[in-house]
């Protein structure tokens, strides 16, 4: 079975122009809304301008800031489709994020702290479950 490396998550900020969350906060959106492949594919994404635009018209020139906040190893494999399908919500690895001017590691991506959110979800603990065996 091919496994493909993928991030964890994503999350806005940059030192020139913070992109705020928690100014985001008021509207009540879901992270789907922004992070549109959160949900259904192995990797979260940044929005693509064109939707920040649609409230936001005068982007049309600007790109959004951004860094990558998680990342997994690159012996890692994750994803997210898999854990929204067992209800794991965002927040469970990436905080309250809303409440954030500026996206902040909550929990680290290491194997101590994946391991013991598996256990505490009742999840699978096998080395396969995140390790592609054999290589």
């Amino acid at each position: 079975m091919k496994y493909l490396l993928f991030f964890l998550a994503v999350g806005i900020g940059c030192t020139a122009a913070d992109f705020s969350h928690a100014r985001h906060a008021p509207l009540k959106m879901k992270c789907t809304t922004c992070h549109s492949s959160a949900e259904t594919q192995e990797s979260a994404t940044f929005p693509e301008m064109k939707k920040c635009r649609s409230c936001h018209p005068d982007m049309a020139t600007r790109e959004i800031p951004s860094r990558r906040v998680y990342q997994v190893k690159d012996f890692v494999f994750f994803s997210h489709a898999r854990h929204a399908e067992a209800k794991t919500g965002c927040a469970s690895c990436h905080g309250e994020v809303m409440s954030m001017a500026k996206v902040e590691l909550v929990r680290p991506t290491t194997m101590a702290s994946c391991v013991a959110c598996h256990k505490e979800h009742k999840a699978s603990v096998a080395c396969n479950a995140c390790h592609e065996l054999g290589q």
